[in-house]
């Protein structure tokens, strides 16, 4: 589909009908009225997708009713898009910034910027955790679970930064390099496919950065009421994730550890 628009804003809904109008809401508030700008929703939820957007009319409805993950959901989205640019936005967030101007003319600037992280808050306005970073490994893994992040530094920075990765949350990604990577890999249900994402545009030289003057608020986990389930899911993505980029070591550690801690 030829791009006609200036934006694109994909939303993924799942167990998220009470704070979705919020967030699409907070999109109308915050875009530029003088910007080519869609809305899409893909339902992956049971519940009809017409009331959830019955006060948006303008808004572009993919009523899947079944839940597939983020990443396949999110592919749908996009290729339904007419967006030079396209900006992945989690349900339970709300825009709390009116530049995308400025990140829109950094992709005019930067023709090698394939996706641009946003800083992201949760609703008492503190800086969240995992939103972007360097590439990931066992010593990371070691670090982290000894609550000494090694990307601390980035979530904290005041100033963009070229990142191995960021956060899917609110994720703005050029259309056309997302296609040329075939977009979001399907076999990640949730969690990873951000990290995924990323490291594959930068295979192709491409260039990824974090960008803090725009920003999100984020409620975190609203539309995952199984927290069991969601365990699960992160690292069995984890273990596809290590088996896909790292080496062999690497990875069946990872796998020896979900065995016995989440099987």
């Amino acid at each position: 589909m030829m791009p006609n628009k200036d934006l694109s804003v994909i939303i993924v809904n799942y167990k998220s009908e009470q704070l979705l109008p919020k967030c699409i809401a907070s999109v109308y508030a915050n875009l530029p009225q003088s910007l080519g700008v869609e809305i899409i929703v893909v339902n992956n939820d049971v519940i009809d997708g017409s009331l959830l957007l019955k006060n948006f009319g303008a808004v572009k409805l993919i009523d899947h009713k079944k839940n597939v993950g983020f990443g396949a959901a999110a592919n749908m989205g996009a290729r339904a898009a007419r967006g030079r640019q396209l900006l992945f936005l989690n349900p339970d967030s709300e825009l709390c910034s009116d530049n995308v101007g400025e990140i829109l003319g950094f992709f005019e600037k930067n023709k090698k910027l394939a996706a641009v992280g946003s800083r992201v808050i949760s609703e008492s306005g503190v800086v969240q955790e995992w939103i972007g970073g360097r590439e990931a490994s066992l010593y990371d893994l070691a670090r982290n679970n000894l609550n000494f992040p090694r990307n601390k530094a980035i979530w904290e920075s005041t100033e963009p930064l070229l990142v191995d990765w960021v956060s899917g949350t609110a994720l703005f990604v050029r259309s056309d390099f997302f296609q040329a990577v075939e977009g979001f890999d399907e076999n990640f249900f949730m969690y990873f496919e951000d990290m995924d994402l990323c490291k594959r545009l930068r295979r192709q030289n491409k260039e990824i950065f974090y960008c803090p003057n725009f920003c999100v608020k984020h409620w975190g986990g609203k539309s995952y009421p199984d927290k069991a389930g969601q365990k699960k899911d992160y690292y069995r993505s984890q273990e596809y994730y290590f088996k896909k980029h790292r080496n062999l070591v690497e990875f069946g550690i990872v796998k020896s550890l979900r065995k016995i801690f989440f099987s």
